[in-house]
């Protein structure tokens, strides 16, 4: 009896010291005329309502605590590993052996979250920030954002204690989210007394390419969520996938694409995205209604070029929207280069008005696509007949003020150009692009070396000019020649690259966002490679409205 006295002021000091290593000081948030409290675990910084228990890591052991009066009371348990993963992105997921409903995921660096959900490193959303699990929490106005868990959001229609709050993003944090398919992520703030929510000050790193799909579609981060016959994607996280092979539980979920989304992806290679849906009750799988990206102004990775006087030879793969045009003279027999062209279309191609100043019989015109050297056919290369051609009603054949014409090649199929390696198109450019003064652009021709050569270069060649601004593209720099607004100079400030005779109708294209723009077609020149004189382009942007009536049906 005396011995259990003795104890028993021992014990309870124990257990007080037990308490206290895993308790914190109460927090109250007052809500009407009653005060409820509320516990915040210090190393994870998340609260808890009266009651509520939960799992933590502790060193390397693992404490059961629960809320109780504002303090939280903890306890080492015994854990195993999870009957089913609960943690994304490769976090390992661990159970408590006697409360198997309570889960613990350790997480992989640079995740954290209750089931590894958040991505640390994010620092920007794609699209609308739907899928966004990054850790930003500051509002458009520099507010902080509030805990989607506390009390007071209880009554919001998105809060961390939905029963698909995990889904959407939200929990114990105050990180950014866009529950609702909203422009943007976005928080609830508190502010003059008030609740409210805002935009976050994160920005986008989205892309037009997250709309289409390239190739086979394995890199498609994009939101579409529909298939091809209309159904509605189900959630890659969807507990009815549990037996799935490709779900965001797997392993790679996040390399793959996968995860708390409904979002079409091509994690196996297929030859399209597709997603997991439901029939009746029964889990199928359907191919995706993504469009494809286009690859106007996409090329092979242009190889080391032979510098000649007049710019370097080229092969057709680094310049497959190049079109050589042919016609055959009344009186002379064969058939004889004319012009450059740019292919824009699968069946329509750019080129200069002029060149066809003598109204060709459409009979006598031949387009070439796909040859690298100008009179020796290659393997893949197309011809293609002449169904007709547009001159534009205004050229002027003295100034060669709008110097542009569409010619229309034939089918009796639909298709004319097939897209290969040595054949696709270029870009036309966005309404209004401007690009910087002296951006440096490429031109490409079958044309002479030099003016008075009197041969036609045999081999496709290139060069590297770059674009004049207007203060040095006036007929003063021109010999006094007439120039107006629907013309533009470039030139190669090395006095090394230049259009010459033969180059006429050819391509003048520039890098933007990755693919090349048609942004003036050759017209004319002062000689070639003068010092100083830049070559004079037809202003494409000039003509964007013209050639889209003009393609029409």
């Amino acid at each position: 009896m005396r011995l259990e006295q003795e104890l028993f002021p021992l014990l309870l000091l124990l257990g007080a010291i037990t308490t206290f290593q895993c308790q914190e000081f109460p927090v109250r948030v007052k809500r009407g005329a009653r005060s409820r409290a509320i516990c915040r675990d210090p190393s994870t910084q998340q609260i808890y309502q009266q009651r509520e228990s939960w799992l933590r890591l502790v060193n390397s052991r693992v404490e059961y605590c629960r809320c109780e009066s504002g303090r939280s009371r903890c306890h080492a348990v015994p854990v195993r590993a999870c009957a089913q993963q609960q943690c994304y992105n490769r976090g390992i997921c661990q159970q408590a052996l006697y409360s198997p409903n309570h889960f613990i995921c350790s997480c992989l660096p640079g995740f954290s979250g209750k089931q590894c959900e958040i991505d640390a490193e994010a620092t920007c959303y794609k699209d609308a920030g739907v899928t966004y699990r990054g850790t930003w929490s500051t509002t458009e106005s520099g507010a902080d954002c509030l805990n989607w868990n506390i009390s007071a959001l209880v009554q919001k229609r998105y809060n961390g204690r939905r029963v698909d709050a995990m889904e959407l993003g939200l929990g114990n944090h105050n990180y950014c989210r866009n529950p609702d398919g909203d422009t943007k992520p976005w928080c609830h703030v508190f502010k003059a007394g008030v609740y409210s929510r805002e935009y976050c000050s994160i920005s986008s790193c989205s892309t037009g390419k997250d709309n289409c799909v390239s190739g086979r579609g394995t890199e498609y981060r994009g939101s579409h969520s529909h298939t091809e016959s209309g159904v509605t994607c189900l959630r890659w996280d969807s507990k009815i996938l549990t037996n799935k092979f490709y779900t965001a539980w797997k392993t790679n979920a996040q390399q793959l694409g996968l995860g708390s989304h409904n979002y079409c992806r091509n994690p196996d290679n297929d030859t399209r995205p597709w997603c997991h849906i439901l029939k009746g009750s029964q889990t199928h799988w359907e191919f995706c209604s993504v469009p494809a990206c286009s690859t106007c102004g996409l090329r092979k990775q242009k190889e080391a070029q032979f510098r000649i006087k007049g710019g370097l030879y080229s092969n057709i793969q680094s310049h497959p929207w190049q079109a050589a045009i042919f016609v055959r003279y009344r009186r002379v027999r064969g058939e004889h280069f004319l012009c450059g062209g740019i292919l824009i279309n699968s069946c329509w191609v750019l080129s200069a008005a002029h060149c066809f100043a003598e109204r060709f019989i459409v009979s006598r015109l031949k387009v070439v696509l796909g040859r690298t050297y100008r009179v020796i056919p290659e393997e893949n290369e197309q011809q293609f007949q002449v169904e007709k051609y547009i001159m534009h009603e205004n050229f002027d054949g003295n100034t060669y003020d709008n110097d542009i014409i569409l010619l229309k090649l034939k089918t009796s199929s639909g298709e004319c150009a097939k897209e290969t390696d040595t054949v696709r198109t270029a870009c036309l450019p966005e309404p209004g692009l401007k690009l910087p003064d002296w951006t440096e652009c490429e031109i490409s021709g079958y044309g002479k070396h030099e003016e008075f050569s009197p041969f036609y270069s045999e081999r496709l060649k290139e060069g590297h000019v770059r674009l004049y601004p207007d203060s040095r593209c006036t007929p003063r720099q021109l010999s006094n020649r007439t120039v107006t607004e629907n013309m533009l100079c470039a030139g190669d400030t090395r006095q090394l690259d230049d259009a010459c005779k033969g180059d006429s109708g050819g391509p003048l294209v520039c890098l933007k966002d990755g693919h090349m723009n048609l942004i003036g077609i050759i017209s004319w020149g002062d000689g070639c490679g003068k010092k100083d004189t830049p070559g004079v382009y037809t202003n494409v942007i000039r003509y964007l409205n013209w050639i889209q009536e003009n393609m029409k049906p």
